[in-house]
């Protein structure tokens, strides 16, 4: 029954997508009005995109860059109690360029599953999912100029997991990210964090920032390095805090034809502290596997 479900929502997140961007098949008599407007939607795109840098975003920080594309991310997360879990897209899905400056994304919730030596500790479901991300590009400079980005979002994660993935409760998530170009290198970073509308004593407020140092190589090839910090103001974690180290490359973005680019990327993720702690679980887990797949339109 629940791989039925990663299907169905496989199929959600990958076709329904496409077939908004690249259109349907014209009715009988249809004139060619809706194909023109796909292409002012995909020139007015690279309009914005043409005003930013090119780099690629990284594996696990988010660019300051808008983006138009379908993204979708597999984890494999290896625990320190000795349960793995495989996370499939953990809300990438889908972004959209709406103007000069803005973009939106549109996210189904990751789904989960959880293997364990004990039969308590396994599981298969969704988790609470990021569904909506609106997004302010503040400035910016292409990469022949200053080559710099400035954006800030507010995302907000709605209660969709299952009973032992849900935290019961909307959270927003305001954001602030930034990059800066130096020829082929670049450093992209965000600061934001997590807030939950109830049931915060339990759950807690998360401030998190990312830092992703990468080099360009032959301009598909991105190979690079990452921080990724939490830290827990209060709740259950109060006053504990965690650190990732993640190095991957990514590369891309590969034309398969017109108005359509590829790219894909890999990485591995380990905890650098603290120490693990079963309860409450800190870090989230040990170690993880990263894959990720990008079409850009």
């Amino acid at each position: 029954m629940g791989f039925r479900r990663v299907g169905i929502w496989l199929r959600a997140t990958t076709v329904l997508p496409c077939w908004i961007v690249m259109g349907c098949p014209a009715a009988s008599g249809a004139d060619t009005q809706s194909t023109d407007a796909g292409d002012d939607f995909l020139s007015g795109a690279d309009a914005t995109r043409a005003s930013q840098p090119n780099w690629s975003s990284p594996l696990t920080t988010t660019t300051a860059l808008l983006e138009q594309r379908l993204r979708f991310d597999v984890t494999q997360e290896h625990s320190g109690n000795g349960t793995d879990t495989t996370v499939l897209d953990s809300g990438r899905g889908v972004d959209f360029i709406v103007g000069d400056t803005n973009e939106i994304q549109l996210a189904p919730p990751a789904y989960d599953i959880r293997t364990g030596t004990n039969a308590k500790d396994q599981l298969e479901g969704f988790s609470d999912g990021t569904f909506l991300r609106v997004e302010q590009r503040l400035t910016s400079s292409a990469a022949d100029g200053q080559d710099y980005a400035l954006t800030a979002w507010l995302a907000v994660q709605a209660p969709s997991g299952i009973k032992r993935l849900s935290g019961n409760s909307w959270a927003w998530e305001p954001t602030l990210a930034a990059g800066k170009g130096w020829g082929n290198f670049d450093i992209q970073g965000t600061i934001g964090g997590i807030l939950p509308s109830s049931h915060t004593a339990t759950l807690g407020q998360q401030l998190q920032t990312n830092i992703a140092l990468q080099y360009e190589i032959r301009r598909i090839f991105w190979p690079e390095l990452e921080l990724n910090w939490t830290y827990y103001p209060d709740g259950q974690r109060a006053g504990l805090s965690q650190i990732y180290l993640t190095s991957g490359v990514v590369i891309g973005r590969v034309v398969l034809f017109k108005g359509l680019k590829a790219t894909i990327g890999a990485g591995y993720q380990w905890a650098l502290s603290p120490r693990f702690r079963d309860s409450p679980l800190t870090p989230s887990y040990a170690h993880a596997f990263l894959c990720t797949s990008r079409l850009n339109f």
